[in-house]
């Protein structure tokens, strides 16, 4: 039995140790295509274009096992972290988007060398970036923009990667149109 004990204690050491030594992965968005036809909704649900792209976001992380997602508590985001919610069988967690740095803290706190997908805003995506200690890969986002995928890598050191990338359709605009708006 004190075998078994010991035994048991040494997996849950290397255990906890191999978790210490293993970097953070964060998959990052933006939530995707939202209703934009009445100026006075503030909490608008997703377009057809915004449903496949939550289904593309799904389809591109099904080959990531995920711990958790994190979404800001509006319908928009909710709704493109539901299809990867659902194929990795997680729960949404909601973050406070209005204090970034303090939700920044307790995700990176609760999912030390775990994998995580945090959906989010244009307003808010790249300074959650900063808050989790690394570079913005650029300035801002575009209103118009919706298929940004940031992957961030915290190694055990505290040093980050961050890579800036696309996923699903292309958005729905050309370059001449953005900075027309």
């Amino acid at each position: 039995m004190k075998n078994y004990i010991s035994l048991a204690f040494l997996f849950l050491s290397l255990t906890l140790f191999a978790q210490k030594e293993t970097a953070t992965t964060i998959y990052m968005v933006r939530h995707a295509e939202k209703m934009t036809d009445n100026p006075q909704e503030k909490d608008p649900i997703l377009t057809s274009k915004g449903n496949e792209r939550a289904l593309a976001l799904s389809k591109l992380l099904n080959a990531v096992s995920l711990d958790a997602i994190y979404s800001t508590d509006y319908k928009r985001t909710r709704a493109t972290a539901v299809a990867t919610a659902k194929d990795q069988h997680l729960e949404i967690q909601l973050y406070d988007a209005k204090n970034i740095k303090a939700a920044a803290a307790s995700m990176l706190q609760n999912n030390t060398g775990k994998n995580l997908l945090i959906i989010g805003h244009s307003n808010t995506v790249l300074e959650t970036i900063e808050a989790m200690g690394a570079k913005k890969p650029f300035d801002n986002i575009a209103d118009q923009d919706y298929n940004n995928l940031f992957l961030l890598i915290i190694n055990p050191d505290g040093s980050t990667e961050v890579t800036a990338m696309h996923y699903g359709a292309p958005n729905s605009y050309t370059e001449g149109e953005q900075m027309m708006h």
